[in-house]
Parts: structure tokens; sequence; C-alpha cells
């Protein structure tokens, strides 16, 4: 009797195992003609073919690709209104598109820095989709972030995990020096591969994810954060308390440390413009909340001051590399005068109007190429 029945369990559980087997091979094959929605609930990878910044399933020429972070994923108070929900319009991707009426993607990964996101996720991302069949060709311009919120601290962390434990850090100004490094980064993570073993189940992903989707947009219920006691800025006027948690304060930073990351970001963008090349280039300097609004805080005028540093530290790296720069910083804190660009939710990512600002700004840098 036992025999049976470890018999007709070993025949369930291969016929499960095939059946599954069966549809991810399936589900290969037939990625190119599912539709765009399905693959919200993939990857991160994957997702890419969801966005709705676009009007089919993969971006028609000449389209946009923006290179970030989770400013450029889209996160804020405008995607937490939209339930957290991929199939809606939540960030400047979609402003961009609207404006211009070309196709715009999105090859940002939320919690990368400076190098891991453009130089790595995004060119392994479009060498995946185009090895899964879905044949995307060069984007026409590209729009790389930098946030100045927390890519400093991020391309730090990237440099000691990457460069420091393999490669001298006294080197990191060498060009052809840091090129084998490229080189390395490229090998290990750039060869058009789902770099984390459990994104490989297509199908698996697709089920499990609708299902957790459906229970984190029903049970995700973020509140205004409350007024802190560190910040007082002018608004409209008027006296107002930001949150204490609000990005970030440069003047922590040593000098070395803004150098490194700055340099970390030029050789990104030198990347990009080799896997690029004939793509029209763009930089959008993102300054940080504790950069944006009039404070009246002892430490507001050496915050400014080290955010407009670092903006022209940036705004050369770019220009070393043939990028166009869109001098958006001044234009936030101008209309911060009058208005919350952030929150209240989520002080750290722009709301609405920021991501509409964000938008406009690049819609017009790029209005001469069209």
């Amino acid at each position: 009797m036992m025999k049976k029945f470890l018999g007709n369990t070993a025949l369930i559980i291969v016929s499960i195992l095939l059946t599954y087997g069966l549809m991810e091979v399936f589900f290969r094959f037939a990625m190119p003609y599912i539709p765009m929605a399905f693959f919200n609930n993939e990857c991160r990878e994957l997702r890419t073919i969801g966005q709705t910044s676009k009007q089919g399933t993969t971006p028609i020429s000449p389209y946009i690709a923006i290179l970030g972070d989770s400013y450029g994923a889209g996160q804020g108070d405008w995607f937490a209104d939209n339930r957290y929900n991929h199939n809606s319009r939540y960030q400047a991707a979609h402003v961009v598109q609207d404006i211009t009426g070309r196709d715009v993607i999105s090859l940002s990964r939320a919690g990368s820095g400076s190098y891991d996101g453009p130089a790595i996720y995004s060119v392994n991302t479009l060498r995946y989709l185009n090895k899964a069949g879905f044949d995307i060709p060069a984007p026409e311009a590209i729009v790389v972030y930098f946030y100045e919120g927390n890519d400093i601290s991020d391309n730090l962390r990237f440099l000691e995990r990457y460069y420091a434990p393999e490669y001298d850090e006294a080197k990191l100004f060498d060009d052809e020096y840091f090129s084998r490094f490229t080189d390395e980064m490229d090998k290990r993570f750039c060869q058009g591969e789902l770099p984390r073993t459990q994104d490989k189940f297509l199908v698996g992903n697709l089920l499990s994810r609708a299902v957790e989707g459906m229970i984190y947009s029903a049970r995700k219920k973020v509140k205004p954060l409350p007024q802190g006691t560190r910040f007082n800025a002018i608004l409209d006027r008027k006296e107002v308390w930001l949150p204490d948690t609000i990005e970030t304060d440069l003047t922590g930073y040593k000098p070395a440390d803004i150098r490194k990351s700055v340099r970390l970001f030029e050789r990104a963008l030198k990347r990009v413009g080799n896997v690029w090349p004939d793509s029209r280039k763009v930089v959008a300097y993102l300054p940080s909340p504790l950069s944006t609004y009039m404070f009246q805080d002892a430490g507001a005028k050496a915050r400014l001051h080290a955010s407009k540093e670092l903006e022209k530290l940036v705004g050369d790296a770019a220009r070393q590399n043939g990028f166009d720069f869109i001098d958006f910083a001044p234009e936030v804190r101008n209309a911060a005068r009058t208005k919350y660009l952030h929150g209240p939710k989520d002080w750290n990512h722009f709301n609405r109007a920021g991501y509409e600002l964000l938008g406009t700004a690049i819609a017009k840098t790029l209005a001469p190429a069209q």
C-alpha cells in the first residue's frame, strides 16, 4: 500500500514539474506576443516591457530612455496615489511622452548608484530583452539622472564593494586602469542574463507576483509624515517644518569622497556613450529636498553652497563626455518657493508636481532633436 502511495505521489510530482517546465518553455517562446500588462508581474528587467510610457510592447524609434535610480523608476507620492499600479501613469517618463509624442522607457533600478544603474543595469536589461526576442533598437536619446540625495553614498558603497577589493582605489583616476575595471564589470554583469536566480522562473514570477501585487496595493497605506523639528522653510510666505528624515546633507561628506563619487559617475557616462554612441545624451541633475526649499536653519546656506558645487562637478563630467546638461536645480528651487514638490508621504522623491516639472524640463531639452 505504501509502495503504491509513494509511486502515485512521485508520478504526480513528476507530472507537475514536467507541466511547469513546458509552461516555462512556452512562455519564453511566446513572450514577444504576450500583452504588455502581464510583464508588470515579472522581474524588474521584464517590467520594462510593461511600462505604460510607450505605445506598445516595445518602444518605437525615435524613443527616449531614462537611466537612473528610484527617481527613474518613478517612486513617490504620485505612484502611491495610484496604489502602486504599474499599469497607471505616475512619473516623468509619462510626462515626456505626453509632451513629445515619443515613446519613453525607463532603464532605471531603484537603489542603484551612478554606475550600477546606468552602466550596468541599463546595458544588461536591453541586452537581455533583445536575447529574449523583443528586438529593441538603441534609444535615439538617453537621459541620465544624477540624484543629489543619495548618489554620493550609493557610489561610495559601490566603490567599496567592487573597485576597492579587486582594484587599487588609488588608481581610480587612471583612465586605462578604470577601463580594465569596466571590461570586468561588463563580463560579470552585462551579458544579457537575469542576475537573480529567483527571477529565472518566469511563470512562477508571473503567478506569485500577481497575487503579491494585489495584496500589496490593497494593504499598503502610507500616511503623510509628521513635521519635524530640525528643518524650517518658507513656503508661499509661510513658515513650514519639514520632516527630519529628508535627504541629504552634503556638508557631511569629505571633499575626497565627493570627488570619488563624481569620478564614478563620469566613468559611467563614458561607458553609456561607448555602448550607445549614436544616441543623443543628456544629464539631469536632481537636487535633494534639503537643497530645494528655502530653509531658515543655521546650516541652510552651507547645504545650498555644497549643492551648487556638486552640480557644477556633475555638469563638467557630463560635458566632458559629450552629454548635454539640464540646469534643472534653479527651476526646482524657484517652483518650491510656492508649492511642495515632494511628499507629503514620501519626502525623498518627487510628487506629481515635481515629476511634471522634471518631465517638462526633459521634453524641452530634447525638443530640438525631434
